[in-house]
């Protein structure tokens, strides 16, 4: 049987995407609840139809991860998992991965599984996705090294975002309104990056997109001064444009030929809101 991996949606890959390589790749969403909306983030979520509810309710929406039986109805379908989670530092996600994992083996102890907390989201579980993809593929290492080396490829990972709209961190509380005021109407746009912990911490703030995009550009500057190339993934909330000009500059300045630009899904919309990016080298 093919070996599965199986991610939550805060991965924004999309779910057919492995389907060329021989590899089961399953997408177990999470919900966002907005107001009486409740609204589940699979491929018939319209993030443009999220965000405007999100701007229209005035009081603070809210996200819900997975059931563990959602995870174990996809455990079940293979002897062999591989399970990406978004960092435990912000989400249950990946306990209710981690709970699925013990049902499915007392049903089963056969199984091989293994889950890993990403410590981030979005693009840096797909970079992990990708490398797990190529080392299947490659059919020279079994379950358990596969597994070790994803784990030390996954400390080399860094992953950093832009906020270009604070709405919702305001509304949540993660940000008080006077502050969220001021920032928008300075234009200043914070730059933030994912800890070894997974927690968020803000390493810039910027004024304008323009500088923006260029200090988010050159975070990558101390990895390039090490490594000839590397892939880097950008994600986006309704902002293909601004992704395109960061490959660009990424490009130019470090020769990165290896750059892969992916639309968000729903929860890393809810997140990063309107315009936000994410990228992970």
């Amino acid at each position: 049987m093919k070996p599965r991996i199986i991610s939550d949606s805060s991965c924004d890959l999309p779910a057919n995407y492995l389907e060329k390589d021989g590899i089961d790749f399953s997408v177990v969403p999470l919900k966002i609840i907005v107001g009486d909306h409740e609204f589940i983030d699979d491929e018939t979520l319209n993030t443009k139809v999220l965000i405007n509810a999100m701007k229209e309710y005035k009081e603070a929406s809210s996200s819900a991860c997975p059931s563990p039986e959602d995870f174990a109805a996809e455990l079940r379908k293979n002897d062999e998992n591989y399970v990406i989670a978004m960092t435990s530092g912000l989400s249950g996600t990946y306990n209710s991965a981690r709970v699925a994992a013990d049902m499915v083996l007392e049903e089963d102890s056969s199984k091989k599984i293994r889950l890993f907390d990403s410590l981030a989201t979005s693009t840096s579980m797909i970079l992990m996705i990708m490398k797990l993809r190529d080392m299947i593929k490659a059919g020279t290492m079994d379950f358990e090294a596969i597994c070790d080396k994803l784990s030390e490829y996954q400390k080399s990972l860094t992953l950093v975002f832009l906020l270009q709209d604070l709405s919702n961190l305001v509304k949540t509380g993660r940000m008080s309104k006077v502050a969220g005021v001021v920032a928008s109407k300075l234009s200043i746009m914070p730059i933030a990056r994912a800890t070894d912990q997974g927690k968020i911490e803000i390493v810039e703030k910027t004024r304008g997109i323009k500088k923006a995009l260029s200090a988010m550009a050159n975070m990558v500057s101390e990895k390039a001064m090490t490594h000839h190339d590397f892939p880097v993934v950008i994600s986006h909330c309704n902002n293909l444009s601004q992704a395109e000009i960061l490959r660009d500059l990424l490009e130019k300045r470090f020769n990165l030929k290896e750059i892969y630009i992916f639309p968000m899904h729903g929860l890393t919309s809810y997140y990063a809101n309107d315009k936000g990016l994410i990228m992970s080298f």
